[in-house]
């Protein structure tokens, strides 16, 4: 299998976002060390909307210039490291202000849906602008909250901005949609497969489709490992110390009442992820999708929840993978078919030139 790991470069939201040094610099550089000695790449959806919320405000609180370039230095760095640079939006951060010492947050638009549909092709296009300007191709898209659905709306603003490859889907994910941030999503027919073309619905594949999803890999979970997750929570420092703590000092958005009894009563399924107590089954997971005969293993994780226990869990999962094939995720653009633009009146060309032949993931 090919192995990804992709990371979602975010602070928290809400009124504890978390300070930019404990939340990304310190974690994402204790990531970035790991990778470097097992000599994977690694790919960071980055939350540029965040980053251009710094730089927009940044003129009146000095404290915000000096976030925003520390954030740039640090992307700068791992571009120069071989690692990618991906396009993630949180829309919601579009509204944001600072107070002077925390963001006040309108969560109102958190999904890209809630976007008129020119305010929703510049934002993907001034994302995508804004990322490449680190270096590096930036040509795949990871949806905020995994808020993908419905599609048909992204894809001529994704097209337009040269992003033809997703990585939102997880096979048997779903989520019901609450206010006020409606963040409701529904993977449950997604096919069971490493990766597939599409072309409207990332659900549906299509030969020779115009897009490429590289789906997150997904787990089955019990109950039983959300009630262990409850009581880590509430007795941390009696069970686990200091190992279980996160990096990030900000606060999570907390599951909506309904989703977390659903997940306390009922098995569900759960992203392989390397977030704190999740990166237990990391291994598990990787043997699963082994048996099922897989050509992809894609692995999540946000730098602002990694602790010391799940940076040594993959530690060794990485290990363990010393043989495996490792790379990021451009160079999937060489499985989407180059059909000529005739074919699609009403779709822009494909951007860029197909990576190198031994760059491309074997399908």
């Amino acid at each position: 299998m090919n192995l990804v790991i992709s990371l979602d470069y975010e602070v928290y939201f809400g009124p504890r976002s978390g300070d930019v040094d404990s939340t990304l610099i310190q974690p994402t550089a204790a990531l970035a060390a790991l990778a470097r000695r097992h000599g994977v790449p690694l790919v960071f959806f980055v939350d540029v909307l965040f980053l251009l919320r710094l730089r927009e405000q940044a003129r009146a609180h000095p404290l915000l210039q000096r976030a925003h370039d520390a954030v740039a230095t640090q992307l700068q760095a791992l571009v120069a490291a071989g690692h990618e640079l991906q396009l993630h939006l949180h829309p919601h951060w579009l509204d944001a202000h600072w107070t002077g010492d925390r963001w006040q947050m309108d969560m109102r638009r958190y999904r890209l849906h809630a976007l008129d549909d020119a305010t929703l092709a510049q934002t993907v296009r001034a994302g995508a602008d804004a990322l490449r300007q680190f270096g590096g191709p930036v040509t795949a898209f990871r949806a905020g909250g995994w808020c993908l659905q419905p599609f048909d709306r992204l894809r001529a603003p994704l097209l337009a901005a040269g992003i033809t490859i997703d990585s939102t889907v997880y096979a048997g994910g779903m989520q019901r949609g609450e206010p006020p941030a409606d963040a409701g999503f529904d993977f449950r027919c997604a096919p069971e497969l490493g990766h597939w073309t599409f072309d409207s619905d990332p659900l549906q594949p299509v030969p020779g489709g115009p897009f490429l999803e590289v789906p997150i890999s997904s787990h089955p979970v019990s109950p039983l490992f959300f009630w262990r997750l409850a009581a880590l929570r509430r007795l941390g420092p009696i069970l686990g110390g200091a190992r279980h703590r996160a990096a990030g000092n900000g606060q999570p958005m907390a599951l909506a009442r309904g989703e977390l009894v659903r997940k306390l009563l009922w098995p569900s399924v759960s992203v392989v992820s390397i977030d704190g107590l999740k990166a237990t089954f990391l291994q598990a997971a990787w043997q699963r999708h082994q048996r099922l005969g897989r050509s992809d293993f894609v692995v999540i994780g946000h730098p602002k929840a990694f602790t010391p226990y799940s940076l040594a869990r993959l530690d060794n999962f990485l290990a363990r993978r010393q043989h495996s094939h490792q790379s990021g995720l451009d160079g999937y653009r060489g499985l989407i078919a180059a059909r000529p633009p005739a074919q699609w009146p009403d779709r822009p060309p494909l951007p860029g030139r197909p990576p190198a032949a031994q760059s491309r993931p074997s399908a």
